[in-house]
């Protein structure tokens, strides 16, 4: 007999600023969207684990053996392998991962088989993190289920293990914390080291942040993302060999150390056996090094260093903004906007779509209401971050007819949340 249904939820969210810096100890500035995902979970009656998606279109339904892997997960390996060798749709991998967080870091027991049921608003592949979404939501339906209790931003710290461990995406935790976390409509600093949360800021006036969709499928898991944190790291160790003096993080590092400093000792770019030849490895468990790769180090160890910074200024003109001159400090926060954008160009992760939908908001600039925007997220396509004022919202609908995207497939405006 099937048993009580336990819910969980969880919004996507927009990266304002910050991004692909959180895998380097960076500021990084969140806003939770309005679409959510929904997950509910309840027991079967067969010793089997069932997936199915009201998002059917996308998302094809699928079903596990409760075999010894999914019963005990003692190995994340042990358990990944299991999933590939099942033939389970990729997105399984995600619910199916909570279950073995939960399972291997909290001790849940599982006495029969479960069924769990998704329903997601959330873009998949648009760079507003529909994976975290789904990681977050899932773990609070289990966690109803299996009378599970979290503390501090452990949530959030789960979710990112199922992903890396499981999943195989090497992500940091900013997604999880903001989806965990973040208030609707207000910004929400985090500094990524790893997960330390200040109160999030209300965006000021009639100021609001909202998500253009390019179009372009983004994958955190595809090669840019990946070579551009190892290039990072890479960058990182390069660094302090040449100073004589190590960090915990590379964002530690500040623009000023770094300077003519970063020139002299990093190259453009260096090939993987290079580096290791000279070098050996890195302090990153999820960045591998492919000998045969040409990694952009210098540029890979300067992002995260300036952005950290942008970051940091663009958060005191919101703070300072709520009680003084607003539009001026929306304009100089839209120049970092703009230099973000340039800094994911610089480690790879732009694309010329994003590209051409940064320029139209330059064009149109602040007399129009629009301040300015960024790639975001995992870079390499995916979503526009722009800021401006909501009575701008029309003039950014006649951009999209402009760039020649008015009528491609599920592209309207990705809302913050209200």
């Amino acid at each position: 007999m099937e048993g009580k249904i336990y819910h969980g939820s969880a919004p996507g969210r927009l990266d304002f600023m910050g991004g692909v810096a959180d895998y380097s100890g960076s500021l990084v500035l969140q806003i939770p969207i309005a679409a959510k995902t929904e997950v509910s979970v309840r027991t079967l009656d067969q010793p089997i684990l069932r997936f199915t998606s009201a998002n059917s279109d996308e998302f094809a339904a699928g079903e596990l053996p409760l075999s010894a892997e999914f019963l005990r997960c003692e190995d994340y390996a042990e358990y990944a392998s299991a999933l590939d060798r099942s033939g389970a749709p990729r997105w399984i991998h995600y619910v199916a991962g909570c279950l073995a967080v939960l399972v291997k870091e909290k001790g849940a027991r599982i006495s029969s088989g479960l069924a769990f049921e998704v329903r997601s608003q959330v873009p998949h592949a648009a760079g507003v993190s529909s994976s975290a979404a789904l990681e977050v939501a899932t773990l609070r339906a289990l966690a109803d289920f299996l009378d599970v209790r979290f503390s501090g931003t452990e949530l959030a710290r789960l979710g990112q293990i199922a992903e890396n461990r499981v999943v195989g995406a090497p992500c940091g935790l900013m997604d999880q914390l903001a989806s965990a976390y973040g208030r609707q409509d207000a910004v929400l600093p985090i500094l990524c080291r790893p997960d330390i949360l200040s109160e999030p800021v209300d965006l000021p006036g009639s100021a609001t942040v909202v998500g253009w969709p390019s179009g372009v499928r983004h994958d955190v898991g595809a090669s840019p993302y990946g070579i551009a944190r190892t290039a990072t790291f890479m960058g990182k160790k390069i660094f302090e060999q040449y100073v004589g003096q190590e960090w915990s993080h590379a964002s530690q590092i500040s623009p000023a150390e770094f300077g003519d400093v970063g020139v002299s000792a990093l190259p453009a770019t260096m090939k993987g056996k290079d580096f290791i030849n000279r070098f050996g490895g890195v302090d990153d468990p999820l960045s591998e090094i492919d000998p045969e790769t040409d990694y952009p180090v210098r540029p890979g160890l300067a992002f995260p260093i300036e952005e950290n910074a942008r970051c940091g200024r663009a958060l005191a003109l919101l703070e300072e903004a709520r009680g003084g001159d607003a539009p001026s400090a929306l304009r100089e926060i839209g120049q970092r906007l703009l230099q973000s954008h340039q800094g994911y160009t610089s480690i790879g992760l732009g694309h010329r779509q994003t590209d051409i939908m940064v320029e139209a908001l330059v064009s149109a600039g602040p007399e129009r209401g629009i301040y300015g925007g960024r790639a975001s997220g995992g870079g390499s396509g995916g979503t526009v971050a722009v800021l401006l004022e909501r009575e701008a919202l029309p003039v950014l609908e006649q951009l999209k007819e402009q760039v020649g995207l008015k009528d491609r497939g599920a592209l309207p405006l990705i809302r913050a949340g209200q």
